[in-house]
C-alpha cells in the first residue's frame, strides 16, 4: 500500500490568496492618496485594517474549483456521472485523502492509479473509501460472467454503475474486477525486477550475482506470467555456479478461484548439477485455497513430458533422457505487515518412469518496502535432484544446493 501524505482536504473555507491581496492592495491605495489625513499615519492605518480584512473569509471569495479544494465537488444524489473520456477519476481514501486521476486496473484486491499528482501508485483495496470516475470502464463482477461498461460511483459498500443511461447496483463485494473499457495493452501489463550480489573474502574470495525478473499480463479472465532466475558465481576467481531458469504459463479463470492451464513451460540449466538443459512442457489446472487481501494460497497439478541433455555422460550412458512429468506447485503470498510481504514457493517434478530424476525446486522470499518502486529482497532458494548424473570424469554434482540472496527489485 503506498501512503500518500499532505493530499489537499477541501473544506470550503479556503480563501483565495490572489483576492485577499486585491483587497489589501486597494485598500492601501485609497487611504494613501486621502487629502485630508497625515499620509504616513493613514496608510498605516489602512494596512492594518487590510490585514484584518484579509484574514477575514466573510470579505474574500472562497475558491470552488476542484483543483483549489483537493476533492472532488459534488451536488444532488450520490450516482456516476455522464462519461467524460477527458474528466478524472476521484478516489477517497480511508484516511479520507482524495486524490485525483485515472484507474488504471484493479484486481487481486489491489487498485492501481495513475495519480495527477503522484503518478502510478498502488492502493490496497480496503483502503479506498469512495470512488467518483468520469472515464468508462469495465466492471467483472466474482462470476466472471456478469459485466457492466460504464462510469461508477462507490460509497458506503454500495457501486452504481451508469450504463446507456440506466443505473446498475451492486454491493462492493460483488465486484472482481475493473478494467479499461478501451483497448489499453499497457495497462495490463506489470513486472518485477531484481539484482543480487552476494560477496565474502578474508582466506577465500567469493562473489555471486543473482538475477531475478517476472512480467505479468492480467486480463479479465486470463494471467500470463514469464518468470527468469538465473544465478552466477566464483570462487577465488573461478567459475562454480551457473544456473538459469525460466518459466512461462497461461492461465484461463474459469471463476475467481478455479483456473484450468492449457500451456505451461519450464527450461532449466545448470552447469554444475551437469544439465546443459532440462525442457518441461505440462498441462493441468489450480485453485485458490485462500484468496483474501492480506494472504493467497494457490495450488496448481500439472502433466506432461520432460526432455534432458547433460553437458557430459560416463561411459555407457546416454547423454539425453525423455520421461514423463507430474508436476505439483503451490504458492504463499501474505502482507505480513503494511510494508513487508513474505512469498513462499514449492515446486515438485515427478519424473517417470526415471523416479532418480524426480527434482524438488522451493523459494521462500521476504520483500521490504524501501519506496513506492523499490524493495528489498531477501530470497532463500532449494534445488535438490534425486540423483544427480554422473559426469564422463567420474564427478557426481551434489544432491541438494542452498542459496541465500539479498538484492534490491524494481517494480512496474
Amino acid at each position: 500500500m503506498v501512503r500518500i501524505e499532505n493530499l489537499a482536504r477541501g473544506d470550503g473555507d479556503t480563501v483565495s490568496l490572489g483576492r485577499r491581496c486585491s483587497i489589501l492592495a486597494s485598500w492601501v491605495a485609497l487611504f494613501s492618496v486621502s487629502p485630508t489625513r497625515p499620509r504616513r499615519a493613514t496608510v498605516c492605518a489602512a494596512i492594518a485594517i487590510g490585514i484584518w480584512l484579509c484574514m477575514n473569509p466573510l470579505f474574500a471569495d472562497a475558491q470552488t474549483t476542484e483543483e483549489a479544494s483537493g476533492q472532488p465537488l459534488w451536488s444532488g444524489p450520490w450516482q456516476p456521472s455522464e462519461p467524460n473520456r477527458a474528466g478524472w477519476d476521484w478516489i477517497r481514501l480511508e484516511s479520507n485523502e482524495w486524490v485525483k486521476g485515472e484507474i488504471l486496473l484493479m484486481r487481486d484486491f489491489d487498485l492501481h492509479f495513475d495519480s495527477d499528482e503522484f503518478g502510478v501508485v498502488e492502493f490496497d483495496w480496503e483502503d479506498v473509501a469512495e470512488i467518483l470516475t468520469e472515464r468508462v470502464y469495465i466492471f467483472v463482477l466474482q462470476d466472471m460472467r456478469t459485466q457492466y461498461v460504464g462510469t461508477m460511483a462507490m460509497r458506503d459498500g454500495q457501486i452504481s454503475v451508469r450504463v446507456a443511461g440506466k443505473i446498475q447496483v451492486f454491493d462492493r463485494s460483488e465486484l472482481l474486477a475493473i478494467t479499461p473499457s478501451a483497448h489499453r495493452e499497457f495497462n495490463l501489463w506489470s513486472g518485477r525486477a531484481t539484482v543480487g550480489v552476494g560477496l565474502r573474502s578474508g582466506n577465500t574470495e567469493s562473489s555471486e550475482i543473482t538475477g531475478r525478473a517476472n512480467l505479468a499480463r492480467e486480463g479479465t479472465n486470463t494471467r500470463v506470467g514469464f518468470e527468469y532466475t538465473g544465478v552466477y558465481g566464483s570462487f577465488e576467481k573461478v567459475k562454480n555456479t551457473n544456473s538459469h531458469r525460466g518459466r512461462t504459463t497461461f492461465d484461463y479463470f474459469i471463476t475467481p478461484r478455479f483456473f484450468v492451464t492449457p500451456a505451461d513451460f519450464e527450461v532449466f540449466s545448470d552447469e554444475f548439477q551437469n544439465i546443459s538443459y532440462r525442457l518441461t512442457p505440462t498441462v493441468g489446472a489450480g485453485y485458490y485455497f485462500i484468496r483474501r487481501p492480506a494472504i493467497e494460497w494457490e495450488a496448481r497439478l500439472l502433466v506432461g513430458y520432460q526432455h534432458t541433455r547433460t553437458d557430459s555422460a560416463k561411459a555407457g550412458s546416454s547423454a539425453t533422457a525423455d520421461n514423463g512429468a507430474i508436476v505439483f506447485g503451490t504458492t504463499i503470498d501474505a502482507e505480513l505487515t503494511r510494508l513487508v510481504d513474505l512469498i513462499l514457493d514449492y515446486q515438485l517434478q515427478l519424473i517417470t518412469p526415471d523416479t532418480e530424476q524426480t527434482n524438488h525446486h522451493a523459494e521462500a522470499i521476504i520483500e521490504i518496502e524501501l519506496t513506492a518502486d523499490i524493495d528489498l529482497d531477501v530470497s532463500f532458494i532449494w534445488d535438490r535432484i534425486e540423483n544427480p548424473e554422473t559426469a564422463s570424469d567420474g564427478n557426481t554434482p551434489d544432491t541438494d544446493d542452498f542459496r541465500l540472496s539479498i538484492g534490491l527489485a524494481l517494480e512496474f
